[in-house]
């Protein structure tokens, strides 16, 4: 009889051993419209000191396994949901929303100018992702594209650049990549125009677009219309730069 106890015990905690080992724990992945998908981490969680695998410190006092419930961050900044330990005291603020939200570089395609790329790596150095969001940019990854003009009067990046804040709009190259021009001629050779130089004397403003639009296009202009005003003649007239009938060689490589 007391064979038979023992047995029974044994069996017993056998089964409650491969139950327990049974129960497995995985990453839960969160879908958000908005912010892309969020990844929390059990094994994290529980390693970390005060829950050392205590799974009761979350559920269902905080979580509850039953009711799949939503929370909204203003619900987190109330204390609900992950807010409950993220507080800044216990552990870092739900504020610091790159923790656990991914973020990555944004690529505008801008036909004129070409690609632009904004950096939230650099950006997120120097501000928080509420400067930003939402009240300039929706977080959903739905790009608006607003023109140079709006930026000048703070709408946009030209919120925050805005020469006070951080360098202005109006500095173009900062943002928009510009590049050497070549352009060829048969009877007179190669001419380069460099924007580097150019660019250190005047702001892109002051071509673009009054005397050029932005990008390349292939509208050809003659060397008397250029005498008379025209395209590089705008400022090569003899006061703020070399005429165009002055020195052919500065341009033309012959």
């Amino acid at each position: 009889m007391i064979l038979y106890k023992t047995v029974f015990i044994t069996v017993t905690l056998l089964i409650s051993i491969n139950h327990a080992a049974a129960i497995t724990i995985r990453d839960v992945a969160f879908n958000t419209k908005s912010v892309g998908t969020v990844i929390f981490s059990h094994t994290g969680h529980i390693n970390k000191k005060g829950l050392s695998g205590n799974c009761r410190g979350c559920h269902d006092d905080i979580f509850d396994l039953k009711n799949k419930k939503h929370y909204s961050m203003a619900d987190m900044m109330k204390g609900k949901s992950c807010g409950k330990c993220h507080d800044g005291k216990k552990i870092f603020g739900i504020d610091k929303c790159v923790k656990c939200h991914p973020v990555k570089d944004i690529t505008f395609s801008v036909k004129e100018t070409g690609t632009t790329v904004f950096s939230h790596k650099i950006h997120l150095a120097t501000a928080d992702c509420s400067r930003c969001h939402p009240s300039l940019y929706s977080a959903d990854g739905q790009i608006v594209y607003v023109g140079m003009a709006a930026m000048e009067k703070g709408k946009s990046c030209g919120f925050c650049h805005n020469s006070r804040d951080a360098f202005s709009v109006k500095e173009c190259a900062k943002c928009h990549p510009t590049e050497e021009l070549i352009f060829k001629d048969k009877n007179l050779g190669d001419v380069l125009f460099s924007h580097k130089f150019h660019t250190s004397l005047y702001n892109c403003g002051d071509c673009h677009t009054s005397i050029f639009n932005a990008g390349r296009n292939r509208i050809k202009v003659s060397m008397q219309e250029m005498a008379n005003g025209k395209s590089c003649g705008a400022c090569h007239n003899g006061k703020s730069a070399f005429t165009v009938n002055e020195s052919c060689k500065s341009c033309h490589k012959m």
